[in-house]
């Protein structure tokens, strides 16, 4: 192979390496922005669940109260007894959980969606400390209390007040701002655990919808292997029965797939259909160009280079012209990659992952999420395309030589 000769060949045939590369860039930039759309996608589906520290949710749907008065159960979320929840610490994938207890409690004067929490742990709605904005978070061990930012605004409640929550007495000691709270079991009074239980074991309606007693709960939130995920989702439909109702991030990709037609199988059919573009132009181009270049090659095989010189030269010229496409057509999709990821999305939240009465103002009103895409382009991608365009390039060049090389001097020469 000689260097100076490739040199020269690219430098001084602007045209045609500008033509080949630009092309195969083309199918490059297109190939890694829609799996770099894709990874986003499915990085955005997880969001909802992560910003409760968890990866699974597990509830239990059941009957409608028969009067609401009193605490009572919201129906997508029934009791999940407590050794049902230590059989699920055993199984595979599951790495921690957290547990609360929702409830909805009918005052004469007021109703609260009231969520017991608890006060140590990293997975789960305790993670609502990090939303304190006023005051703190509730102590264990203590009858203590934490409202809703907007909530308290609405009835002029402080920090400091003194609550009246099914008959028993809390004082309030934070105030929460529901936009930084996560949107899943969002409630606007929250209790310690063990009192949402001693709320929902006391309570009549509960029992007779769903009999319930002080260890257990009714939310779940499970930290797992991510590659465990759709084994430890059938373990949980199994365990919990037909009424069990799991989140996971797929849960999320649906409504998604749905909202943006995204989904694995678009984007493998679309990249597969940008390699095979990405193919075709670097054929074509490449093609066109060596025909053109006939009588050179005769000239260099009348001056004693062999077909193997003749193949090895072209290749390396191919070779450097994708691996420039490819270099090109990543920085396309790096620029594509950072505009995109100003799109603003709304993941909805399903009702059942935060039951609110619907007869109260707002009960109704889809609960969205609402991100920034979390578009980029990963070095594995961005390796992957790299190699692929020297893999194009090698394959072009080497086919296209080895057939351009078999023609004899003699032919191309006689002409001249």
């Amino acid at each position: 192979m000689n260097l100076r000769y490739l040199k020269n060949e690219l430098y001084y045939q602007k045209r045609r390496t500008l033509a080949a590369v630009i092309g195969l860039s083309i199918g490059i930039a297109l190939l890694i922005i829609l799996n770099a759309l894709s990874m986003a996608y499915r990085g955005a589906a997880h969001l909802p669940l992560q910003e409760i520290g968890a990866d699974v949710t597990v509830q239990r749907s059941g009957n409608v109260p028969k009067d609401l008065k009193g605490a009572v159960f919201p129906c997508s979320a029934v009791t999940i007894r407590d050794e049902e929840v230590k059989r699920i610490e055993t199984l595979p994938g599951v790495r921690g959980i957290g547990k609360a207890v929702l409830l909805w409690v009918f005052d004469p004067d007021r109703a609260w969606i009231v969520l017991g929490v608890e006060q140590q742990n990293s997975v789960g709605p305790s993670i609502v400390r990090n939303a304190v904005t006023r005051g703190r978070f509730i102590e264990e061990g203590k009858l203590e209390a934490l409202v809703e930012m907007a909530f308290a605004r609405q009835f002029g409640i402080k920090v400091g007040d003194t609550l009246s929550v099914a008959d028993r007495a809390y004082p309030v000691v934070g105030l929460v701002d529901a936009s930084r709270a996560p949107k899943i079991a969002v409630a606007n009074l929250y209790l310690p655990l063990p009192e949402a239980q001693r709320l929902a074991a006391s309570s009549a309606q509960v029992q007779a919808v769903s009999p319930f007693s002080p260890a257990d709960v009714n939310l779940l939130f499970i930290k797992a292997d991510e590659e465990k995920i759709p084994g430890l989702s059938s373990a949980l439909r199994a365990l919990m029965g037909k009424n069990a109702t799991i989140g996971t991030p797929d849960s999320f990709l649906k409504l998604l797939g749905s909202l943006f037609a995204i989904s694995d199988k678009f984007t493998l059919v679309a990249s597969l259909i940008a390699i095979l573009v990405a193919v075709l132009i670097a054929f074509k181009t490449m093609a066109g160009n060596i025909t053109e270049r006939a009588r050179e090659i005769g000239v260099l095989k009348a001056v004693g280079w062999t077909n193997r010189n003749v193949v090895t030269q072209l290749m390396a010229e191919s070779v450097v012209e994708c691996v420039m496409a490819g270099i090109l057509g990543l920085l396309i999709a790096l620029v594509a990659a950072y505009g995109l990821s100003f799109m603003k999305i709304n993941i909805p939240i399903p009702w059942e992952m935060s039951p609110r009465p619907h007869f109260l103002p707002g009960g109704g009103d889809q609960v969205f999420k609402t991100l920034r895409l979390p578009v980029s382009v990963p070095w594995t991608l961005a390796s992957f395309a790299i190699l692929l365009s020297v893999v194009i390039g090698g394959l072009t060049g080497a086919l296209l030589g080895r057939n351009i090389s078999k023609i004899k001097p003699s032919e191309v020469l006689r002409h001249e």
